[in-house]
């Protein structure tokens, strides 16, 4: 597997733990920990941004 297929194969599996996090975020009803569960999405988030631009810049 070349490069930038590994960069969208980890693309794809940090975009399904962000919409584990968020699923469970929307299910949990302590407000901390919604809280905690939002703010690790959107930095998985945030990472996959960082992410789709270095696939760009893979050979």
């Amino acid at each position: 597997m070349d490069q930038k297929m590994q960069i969208q194969q980890c693309i794809q599996d940090c975009q399904q733990v962000i919409n584990q996090l968020q699923s469970i975020s929307n299910q949990v009803q302590d407000q901390g920990l919604k809280a905690t569960l939002k703010e690790s999405a959107h930095h998985l988030e945030m990472c996959v941004n960082e992410c789709k631009f270095a696939s760009t810049q893979a050979p």
